[in-house]
């Protein structure tokens, strides 16, 4: 009979994101592990392998936890300019967040591996598609409706929107504070009007 975990595992990846996120790959070491997610060495290594393996596990929580939550925001209601503002809002709240910024810090952390790793590098670009795509499926449906024009290249608008969601976690982490991240924020809606205002004044 298998015997039950004492501890909660997706808990545990949370843990791990803030300890990769605040002390980077390299810059982690296995007591740091022990320390800060509460469990024994030995349960580190048979529930998640190892040290790189519990890395990439941690990663793979964090993309899928975002990835739904772009996808919520993106599907919620509201028009295009409001659900892009909900999306940057929310980003920029949690990087101005002292923990829940060192969970996000991850991705840099990743970013820094890709180059290293093959598996790490197609997961990390997979899920840049899959961001895309989500920002992708929110302009056509505003196209659609008529929110946005038709001649606007709504894919390399997409590809915007996602590059500059990354940036914004890079620029975190570099030291950036929280009025110029919301000005880079605001910068990003103001596209979005320029664009409106060169088709026509009721256009979002």
């Amino acid at each position: 009979m298998a015997r039950t975990k004492a501890f909660d595992t997706k808990e545990i990846l949370h843990k791990a994101m803030y300890i990769f996120g605040n002390r980077g790959y390299e810059g982690t070491s296995l007591p740091d592990l022990i320390n800060g997610l509460g469990i024994a060495r030995q349960s580190i290594y048979d529930t998640y392998g190892t040290k790189w393996d519990l890395f990439f596990t941690a990663v793979q929580h964090y993309m899928e936890q975002k990835n739904q939550e772009l996808k919520r925001l993106c599907d919620g209601p509201g028009t295009v300019v409001d659900k892009v503002e909900l999306v940057f809002t929310t980003i920029v709240k949690v990087l101005i967040d002292p923990e829940l910024r060192l969970e996000c810090f991850i991705i840099s952390s990743a970013i820094e591996q890709a180059p290293h790793n093959e598996e790490l590098a197609a997961y990390l670009q997979t899920n840049t598609e899959l961001s895309e795509q989500v920002f992708y499926n929110m302009l056509e449906r505003a196209v659609k409706e008529g929110a946005i024009g038709p001649e606007v290249n709504i894919r390399d608008l997409a590809r915007f929107l996602v590059h500059e969601r990354i940036a914004l976690i890079t620029s975190a982490k570099l030291g950036m504070d929280e009025p110029r991240l919301f000005a880079i924020s605001n910068m990003v809606l103001t596209v979005f009007r320029t664009i409106q205002g060169s088709q026509a004044k009721d256009f979002i």
